[in-house]
């Protein structure tokens, strides 16, 4: 392990954080904080503390040299996730907002990983709606800055970091290809932040143009949109009563799960290069799984008593919220009809493209499990024939789809295993257990509780009303700051764990990991 070589990549990962903590300052400068809040003392102490750590890392890592192996970068991606999570807590609590270091620590995690899952609002915290400017930009800043992978950006600014960039990329889960010399995936890193940058600047100008938000308001909701995050300046995006932004929104959230890295390579063909992406199998298969989860869920709650246009509404920009793992909400869905819930709880563990910023088990390794079942029937009806399984034209080899089916096994055991731990916070009921787990590992943010029979009795409810639940409320409409300290750290550790896609994680826990 070349530790002295972590230790100078880990100082330019923390300047760079802590430099981007500079836009968020000036505007705590300016404006005027609530009554016990000093947002100005939260954001000052992060940049000094974020300097005394950059000076520990490099003083750690003089003399570095030598090459950057599998082992230091995987090392490097997990520590980076580490300590972004806690210097991003900094400023939330040493404002004076978050009084609970966990709280704190739970908010920026899940800024981070795009989970969207907040504790504003709940247990005496104060509300989207009483928090400071630029606390809430803040929070945008972590989403948008975790969505396309923080390691991802500080590679693409910062080239000099030689080969060692190389494998932080292939460290990162954004999706970059692996394939290919050092100067190519630099360019394909620095293609998939243009358009990254891109698709966020077309975002604000159709929320200020469309959808009639403000200018910050706008701003704040496209770094959530296309990191699929979810955060928002209000307690629920129906707060705003603008079926313009909704629609805009949910156009940007379903391109957030679309990959990237394909999205860049189209844009360096041309023109081209559009039809090849709609032609990929796994932009169908998601096109396709959106439109019958929205069709699904919009007959569903018409079924419930719902008008055609208000089912649609709901339905297209909640569903689309889930599958890309953005967490914005509308509609109290978790007292929507089972059907609905079963569709939202599929959205949420199937997830969005390989190489998006949304998180889930991805479409591709959905779409290889059914080529595979459908490879499997036909051998059954004629088991003397021969053939291949292909994705995009391409023969899958057998590793390829061994290594497919153990992550899918994985992913369903790690959302097992996390809502038995979940559930020893015995207010919570299975649904509330499982439907977090899946959430959290997901990086989706909303669960489901179990809703007050009396609240069922009266119907679907409408845009913006929420029910009320047996026990804390971890709904689309409220927050998480209810539950125990163990239990938000539980879901913290998910929330990368899932972030990173189970393995780069994991791994830094084997003893063997460490040894020479």
């Amino acid at each position: 392990m070349n530790f002295p070589r972590i230790g100078r990549v880990l100082a330019g990962f923390v300047t760079f954080f802590t430099v981007a903590q500079v836009a968020p300052l000036i505007v705590a400068a300016t404006e005027q904080a609530p009554p016990g809040e000093s947002a100005v003392a939260g954001f000052v102490g992060s940049i000094v503390l974020g300097a005394a750590v950059v000076a520990v890392l490099l003083f750690a890592g003089r003399g570095a040299g030598g090459e950057f192996h599998r082992r230091d970068t995987l090392c490097v991606a997990g520590i980076a996730w580490f300590l972004a999570s806690l210097l991003g807590a900094i400023p939330f609590q040493w404002s004076g907002l978050l009084a609970d270091p966990v709280d704190a620590v739970f908010e920026s995690v899940s800024g981070l990983t795009t989970c969207g899952a907040t504790v504003l609002g709940t247990a005496g915290n104060p509300a989207p709606e009483a928090t400071a400017t630029s606390l809430l930009l803040w929070r945008a800043m972590l989403q948008w800055l975790g969505g396309i992978g923080i390691v991802l950006i500080f590679v693409a600014l910062l080239p000099s970091m030689g080969s060692a960039s190389r494998n932080l990329l292939m460290a990162e889960s954004v999706g970059v290809s692996q394939d290919g010399s050092q100067p190519r995936v630099l360019t394909q890193a620095r293609g998939v932040v243009g358009v990254y940058l891109g698709l966020t600047l077309a975002c604000i100008v159709a929320l200020i143009g469309i959808g009639g938000l403000g200018p910050f308001d706008a701003v704040c909701h496209a770094f959530s949109a296309l990191a699929t995050g979810g955060f928002s300046t209000r307690s629920t995006v129906a707060a705003f009563d603008s079926l313009g932004a909704e629609v805009v929104l949910t156009v940007f959230m379903f391109l957030g799960g679309c990959s990237f890295t394909v999205m860049a390579a189209s844009v360096r063909e041309g023109w081209p290069g559009i039809p090849s992406m709609l032609r990929t199998a796994e932009f169908r298969i998601y096109s396709l799984f959106t439109l019958l989860a929205v069709g699904g869920v919009t007959i569903d709650l018409m079924r419930g008593g719902v008008a055609f246009g208000p089912a649609l509404r709901m339905s297209s920009f909640n569903v689309v919220s889930m599958l890309s793992c953005c967490g914005f909400a509308t509609a109290d869905f978790h007292a929507w009809p089972p059907l609905s819930l079963l569709v939202i709880l599929t959205c949420t563990l199937v997830g969005g493209c390989s190489g998006s910023a949304a998180g889930g088990m991805k479409q591709v390794r959905l779409l290889v499990c059914l080529k595979l079942l459908a490879y499997t029937v036909r051998r059954f009806v004629r088991p003397k024939s021969v053939e291949r399984i292909r994705l995009d034209g391409e023969v899958m080899q057998a590793a390829t789809i061994s290594q497919v089916l153990a992550m899918v096994l994985f992913w369903l055991l790690a959302v097992l295993l996390g809502a038995m731990v979940i559930a020893c916070d015995q207010r919570l009921g299975l649904l509330g257990a499982l439907s977090a787990s899946a959430s959290m590992l997901g990086n989706c943010g909303p669960a489901m509780a179990t809703v007050d029979p009396a609240a069922l009795a009266a119907g679907i409810p409408a845009i913006g009303q929420s029910v009320a639940v047996v026990g804390p409320n971890i709904g689309p409409l409220a927050g998480f700051g209810d539950l125990g300290s163990w239990t938000k750290i539980a879901m913290s550790f998910e929330m990368v764990l899932g972030r990173l896609e189970l393995l780069p994680l994991l791994v830094l826990f084997l003893p063997g990991f460490w040894r020479r």
